[in-house]
């Protein structure tokens, strides 16, 4: 897989140029080893932020200036009012508490900076099954992301769009596969690019 060119078209989705981060202080949180960030070396400087890092530094190191701190989307350790564009990128629904997440994006942001965010969002009639998905802690449909996005920032863009999941030849009954085929027919994802209240 290509992933910088994967990178290009999901920066797209958001409305936004490769250029969006020419010579910005950008934020990621849950960058996991291969986020957004590790890949925007024209960034002025880039902020990784995940629980995790620790796990994933052997893996992609960032050159440039950087900096790398292990910590939870929902208390960032940056001050206020620091971040130009903050990326968070299928992460939210996966951390302990979403709001608070969305808080702490909302404190850290410039006036007028920009926050991407992306998470899957599901039908409101699947809400039965949502407990069968525990990668998700958290599920939302389209509508509820971006009400709750609304309370914090002011909606630029918003974007849904059934998700594609590539799945290997061959793996039609091989049951560690089945919720990908399910997921192809009923998760979508939602982009969201907001600003910053000035």
């Amino acid at each position: 897989m290509d992933i910088p060119a994967y990178w290009r078209e999901e920066v797209a989705r958001f409305g936004k140029t490769w250029a969006c981060f020419d010579g910005l202080r950008v934020l990621d949180v849950g960058c996991g080893p291969f986020g957004l960030i590790h890949f925007i070396d024209h960034a002025g400087e880039r902020v990784r932020i995940d629980p995790l890092l620790a796990h994933y530094r052997q893996k992609l190191p960032l050159e440039g200036r950087q900096l790398s701190l292990s910590a939870m989307g929902e208390s960032l350790p940056l001050a206020a009012r620091t971040i130009d564009l903050a990326v968070c990128y299928n992460a939210l629904d996966h951390m302990l508490d979403p709001e608070a997440a969305l808080d702490e994006l909302a404190r850290v942001l410039r006036p007028g900076g920009t926050a991407l965010l992306m998470i899957h969002t599901f039908p409101a009639w699947l809400r039965p099954l949502f407990p069968v998905d525990r990668m998700h802690p958290h599920h939302f449909t389209a509508a509820a992301f971006q009400s709750m996005v609304r309370r914090r920032f002011e909606i630029e863009r918003f974007e849904t769009g059934r998700r594609h999941f590539e799945l290997p030849l061959g793996t039609g009954l091989n049951p560690s596969f089945w919720k990908y085929r399910v997921g192809n027919l009923v998760v979508s994802s939602t982009y969201v690019s907001a600003t910053a209240a000035e």
